[in-house]
């Protein structure tokens, strides 16, 4: 296991949920440190904690922009998962609309708002190029709208400074990644907080796809950049991660067999047999 402390930058919406349960299994809760809903209060509480409590942070994660490691003793050690920035923005729409604690939940549902709504709303800033505002570490100070080459050029920059750089839609070659980097021992998982955003039709209408697109161009760079350095990663980490990658997938899929309800797994035996 590192000994720096290790800073995830979780981007809403992108396997953070399921990652968080593998965090808890790697490390002690007295060193595992979450940002609650509230970011701006948490750093400004963090920057007043004591050096001893600092010391204790192991692993520090939330959905706060990029410099926060700059606030823990050591040299810190950070890692993200990006997502594709069309399916990330239509996962966060239908989260908030299913979610009754989201700040956004009333006002879609007291308005009717459709995905596309919200984005000509031009209220929500996790909609519009929301990977570049945190991985640029100018989450809020662009209007909606206003995210440039300037931020994109700054994020690229600093995502070439992590340890790792995953990718949602690689999650187990990216948990691999992480396990090598930081020596975790426990890296199975059932997919947590998982929904079932492909079925909604309104949401890939080809007018609502266009508006995302134009809302989250530079998103769309960034995670070309994020693919990039994930395969030169995986490339630096030697010829054996693709066996090792496959065995992981078999392993996981043959352990989740276990958490099937008994009736389920019946049921589709009887289902076999007729």
């Amino acid at each position: 296991m590192s000994s720096n402390p290790v800073v995830f930058y979780h981007i809403p919406k992108s396997a953070g949920t399921t990652l968080n349960s593998i965090l808890q299994k790697n490390y002690p809760p007295e060193n595992l440190v979450e940002c609650g809903i509230n970011t701006q209060e948490f750093m400004a509480d963090l920057k007043t904690w004591p050096p001893e409590r600092l010391a204790q942070i192991r692993l520090l994660q939330g959905h706060f922009p990029f410099g926060i490691h700059e606030l823990l003793p050591g040299r810190p050690q950070f890692f993200t998962i990006l997502r594709d920035p069309v399916e990330r923005v239509i996962s966060y729409y239908h989260h908030a609309r299913r979610e009754p604690a989201h700040y956004l939940h009333n006002l879609i549902h007291d308005n009717n708002w459709t995905l596309m709504d919200l984005l000509e709303s031009r209220l929500p800033l996790m909609m519009n190029d929301a990977q570049v505002r945190l991985i640029s570490g100018a989450f809020e100070s662009p209007p909606f709208g206003k995210v440039d080459e300037g931020h994109l050029e700054r994020a690229v920059a600093n995502l070439r400074t992590f340890e790792v750089v995953g990718l949602m839609e690689e999650f187990d070659l990216t948990l691999l990644l992480l396990q090598r980097a930081f020596g975790w021992r426990k890296i199975g998982y059932r997919p947590v907080n998982v929904g079932d955003d492909r079925r909604r039709t309104e949401a890939r209408a080809a007018e609502t796809l266009s508006t995302i697109r134009r809302y989250n161009r530079l998103d769309a760079v960034l995670y070309e950049e994020a693919r990039r350095l994930l395969a030169e990663q995986a490339a630096a980490a030697g010829p054996m991660l693709r066996p090792r990658l496959w065995a992981f997938r078999l392993g996981n899929r043959l352990a989740g067999l276990r958490y099937l309800p008994v009736r389920s797994i019946l049921r589709q035996r009887l289902t076999k047999g007729r």
